[in-house]
């Protein structure tokens, strides 16, 4: 096992770790590290909670060090863009650049939605060293030319598969055209799939694939079993698991908005300590939450798959799935919330007859069944299937990534809208998209990529990290 000091040389980030009590490097920051300090473009895979932040984030710190700054009239040029799918990662991103580099004289710059307007304008016209951003809020403000990248020296896109579940493939590809053709380019995430794949070997040909085994399965720290419960009674089962267990806090994840803020207020009613935090609440609201939530103020935080992904609570023990998610690979997400760091965690999840379909696409996503257990009180009156991985009702389309594509393409064979009208963009409302005609010509290539981000594939170097 190496050290951080034979992978990185900067003082100021070394003395930082070791105040941090961060000993040895994981095994994906081992592997990565190397890769960034030579330039590569990189894409890499790693379970959640391995540290994958600080594998892309170290690095990059002690790169912005040996090169010199460019400032023209108290204006800092952005070296570094890191792009998140959420507003949640991104701040979390841009308090790890923070907190890593606090003693390299680094700034950073967060532009994402809910900001005050005056705050962030004063900001943008100092400029920084690494710019985190949402796509959207991104893309607006380079139309804007509110924000410059002609001295940018490295892209990252991280959560790569969750900014492609979102619908940002239109401001990626709109982003990309406007960043200089020759950059570093960096993608992590937890998962990979084909769609990341393709965006990869378009936006980085000849990269180096890091990929670790059982990347797309659940960690071993954590504990996972399902209580088959009616859906009228989940709210109940959800409060009889807080009342008769004693984790000091708990992550209730549901499906929808509505479901978050009914749940919220039943167990409040119940006596029990909780917050909802979901995309309704204002960005000052959702700070307070989280922020109260990571201090421990907070016992139980409801929430919908916002809070899925990126989001570190330390010694959180235990995760609930009010409701299963639509998408399986965000079921790794949601649990990766606990059993962090080497922990140990508890995920529970609550299955109605209803999600047959979904809990058999996330039992093969992990490769295993989950193991069910009755809830003394919350017998279910319809039962739920036997599933287990490769068990498919095949009546309704299997609601993964791959399923999604699928669907896309077979609407795209009969004439209907192509693949990418299909998605949800964030920068596009629903209602215009449907007026579009089929017969529209094609949207501009990007410069000097060969097409768009999702056109054809070319090699990539896969490597191994085990």
């Amino acid at each position: 096992m190496s050290t951080f000091r034979s992978l990185l040389h900067d003082t100021n980030i070394l003395k930082r770790l070791s105040s941090l009590g961060y000993a040895e490097p994981t095994p994906i920051q081992e592997a990565a590290i190397p890769h960034i300090l030579a330039g590569t473009d990189l894409m890499a895979a790693a379970p959640t909670g391995t540290g994958k932040t600080a594998a892309f984030m170290l690095p990059l710190l002690q790169l912005l060090s040996e090169h010199p700054r460019t400032e023209e009239e108290g204006y800092r040029y952005p070296r570094v863009l890191i792009i998140a799918p959420t507003r949640e990662l991104a701040q979390q991103l841009a308090e790890n650049f923070r907190d890593y580099g606090r003693n390299c004289g680094h700034r950073c710059l967060l532009l994402c939605g809910g900001q005050n307007p005056r705050t962030i304008e004063d900001k943008m016209a100092e400029g920084a060293d690494a710019v985190v951003a949402t796509p959207g809020r991104l893309y607006e403000l380079m139309i804007r030319h509110r924000v410059s990248f002609e001295h940018l020296q490295c892209l990252v896109l991280d959560e790569a598969d969750r900014l492609l579940d979102l619908g940002f493939a239109e401001d990626l590809q709109r982003i990309v055209q406007k960043l200089p053709d020759v950059r570093q380019n960096l993608l992590f995430s937890a998962t990979f799939d084909n769609a990341v794949r393709e965006l990869a070997s378009e936006l980085m040909p000849g990269a180096i694939e890091l990929g670790q085994k059982d990347a797309n399965r659940t960690s071993e720290n954590v504990r996972q079993w399902l209580h088959p419960v009616d859906h009228s009674d989940k709210g109940n089962a959800v409060a009889s698991l807080l009342i008769e267990n004693k984790w000091k806090q708990v992550m209730v994840f549901t499906k929808t908005k509505k479901g978050a803020d009914a749940l919220t207020d039943h167990l409040k009613s119940e006596g029990i300590q909780a917050e909802v935090l979901h995309g309704d609440k204002t960005q000052n609201e959702r700070n307070d939450i989280l922020d109260a939530f990571r201090e421990h103020r907070l016992r139980v935080l409801v929430t919908t798959d916002v809070a899925s992904r990126g989001i570190d609570i330390e010694h959180l023990p235990a995760v609930i799935n009010h409701d299963l998610p639509p998408v399986a690979h965000d079921y790794i997400h949601r649990i990766g919330r606990t059993g962090r760091a080497g922990e140990k965690g508890i995920a529970i999840s609550l299955v109605a007859a209803h999600e047959v379909d979904t809990l058999t696409a996330i039992e093969t996503l992990i490769g295993r069944a989950l193991r069910r257990e009755d809830l003394i009180g919350h017998v279910p009156n319809h039962s739920v299937p036997a599933t287990g991985p490769g068990k498919l009702n095949l009546r309704k389309p299997l609601k993964t990534k791959a399923g999604k594509e699928k669907a896309q393409k077979g609407k795209a064979s009969k004439g209907k809208q192509s693949g990418e009208d299909n998605q949800e963009l964030s920068s596009v409302p629903r209602a215009n998209r449907a007026k579009e005609k089929p017969s529209a010509p094609p949207a501009k290539e990007p410069k000097g990529r060969g097409g768009s981000l999702f056109s054809g594939r070319k090699n990539i170097t896969k490597r191994s990290i085990d």
